[in-house]
């Protein structure tokens, strides 16, 4: 029987996507500075104070109990409006696509002007009049439309194509009009809208967060100041040029995998034979080389036997060639049995059956 080594990568996207933003439910709540009390999101900053903006209520929440709201006109201030802003924990790939998700509400017919904004310097110390600035994106071109007014949460999607200068994200209203008349709320003179659970993640499944990424989620948690000092700190800057950012641009990994066939091994059994110790030597021999990111082994049985007897004999040998491997890399890998759970062949076969008893070993390395 033959085995089989390629680069490729036989896993959905869903299962390595990682969110680039920090807080992405609005749920962790920053300690400002100035009062020492919860009066934020974590990790987003608003143009201005944000306490009343930070909004607490489980019924009204997408998820969770948590959420926030940005002014996009006022009925007496033409042209006011918030925004809200956020650093990527990791820079973005020039020319790589990119899921934006996240959910959004207005009772106000305003969503269409609303929009995404990502910058390579800090949106706090942004120089040009709001209405003045194009955004990355508006909410109206996005892959799932949303109405122009809606009292339920409505999900937008987008697929970002990266510039490669993106190191903060920030949303509000972009409109090139003021929005202003009544808003047909008592005693309520802002337009609202609401926003919840967003994310930012790599479309490519082999996409993977940078090199100290926990350095800056760090960096982003620490600052606190939402208040006097935050309004010191934009006047500061916006006087005087910000200091400037590099991010770590996210990781690019590809796929080496190798595939052992039932017949490396005694029958029923996890024991490795010597045709399975000679093609993990030559296998470690090639890989320990590269710059690794993971390793893991996955078993696989045909679909005959009884589920528990299937799980525990594929489990086994995903270990036993798991185990095999770390004494040759000086590694910690992990094995999954999954049973007969992933066939890649007709199990009503002889044939079939033959090539989904197997394990696969992905090996994932840096560029």
């Amino acid at each position: 029987m033959r085995f089989l080594i390629c680069f490729v990568c036989l896993f959905p996207a869903s299962i390595f996507s990682q969110n680039l933003l920090v807080n992405p439910g609005f749920e962790e709540e920053n300690i400002c500075s100035e009062y020492k009390m919860d009066c934020a999101p974590e990790g987003w900053i608003y143009s201005v104070p944000s306490f009343i903006y930070y909004l607490e209520d489980p019924k009204l929440a997408h998820e969770g109990s948590r959420f926030i709201s940005l002014v996009a006109g006022h009925s007496e201030k033409p042209y006011y409006r918030t925004f809200v802003r956020s650093r990527l924990l990791c820079a973005l790939q020039k020319g790589k696509n990119y899921r934006l998700e996240f959910f959004v509400k207005s009772i106000h017919p305003i969503l269409d002007s609303v929009g995404v904004y990502f910058t390579s310097y800090d949106f706090l110390f942004e120089k040009q009049p709001y209405q003045k600035i194009v955004p990355s994106l508006y909410l109206l071109n996005a892959s799932s439309k949303p109405a122009k007014r809606d009292t339920g949460w409505q999900k937008i999607s987008f697929v970002y194509k990266a510039t490669g200068d993106e190191v903060y994200i920030t949303l509000g209203n972009f409109s090139k009009k003021s929005v202003e008349g009544t808003t047909g709320v008592y005693m309520e003179k802002n337009f609202f809208v609401l926003f919840d659970d967003i994310s930012l993640s790599p479309a490519d499944a082999n996409e993977r967060l940078c090199t100290g990424w926990q350095k800056v989620r760090d960096e982003i948690y620490a600052q606190d100041e939402r208040h006097e000092f935050l309004e010191k700190y934009i006047k500061l800057y916006k006087d005087k040029p910000a200091p400037s950012i590099k991010g770590s641009p996210t990781i690019t990994l590809h796929v080496d995998t190798l595939v052992i066939p039932d017949v490396f091994f005694a029958t029923n059994s996890f024991i490795l034979n010597t045709k399975a110790v000679a093609l993990l030597d030559s296998f470690s021999r090639r890989i320990n080389k590269q710059k690794l990111d993971s390793i893991n082994v996955f078993g696989h049985t045909d679909s005959r036997g009884t589920e528990s007897y299937n799980k525990e004999l594929s489990w086994r040998r995903a270990n036993s060639a798991a185990a095999y491997l770390e004494k040759k890399l000086a590694y910690k890998i992990n094995g999954w049995g999954m049973g007969s759970d992933k066939p890649v062949a007709d199990n009503r076969t002889s044939a079939g059956r033959g090539k989904n008893r197997r394990v696969e070993i992905y090996v994932y390395i840096r560029e």
